[in-house]
């Protein structure tokens, strides 16, 4: 399996600031985002956020749909 854009990267944010977080979101996915609803800031918050975005990306040939 191929690494995408962003993965080497996502232990730092997983464990800094929220706002580190948020900066992983915006630098891997190329875009500025913002929330529907804010998650909780919990590290299993976090990993599911960045679980799903990096399956999107693999599944889309190394884009964000």
């Amino acid at each position: 399996m191929r690494l995408v854009a962003g993965e080497q990267r996502m232990d730092k944010h997983l464990e800094g600031t929220w706002e580190e977080s948020e900066a992983w979101i915006k630098d891997t996915i190329g875009s500025d985002f913002c929330w529907r609803i804010r998650p909780l800031d919990t590290r299993s918050n976090r990993e599911m956020s960045v679980s799903l975005i990096l399956d999107d990306i693999r599944r889309n040939n190394g884009a964000l749909p």
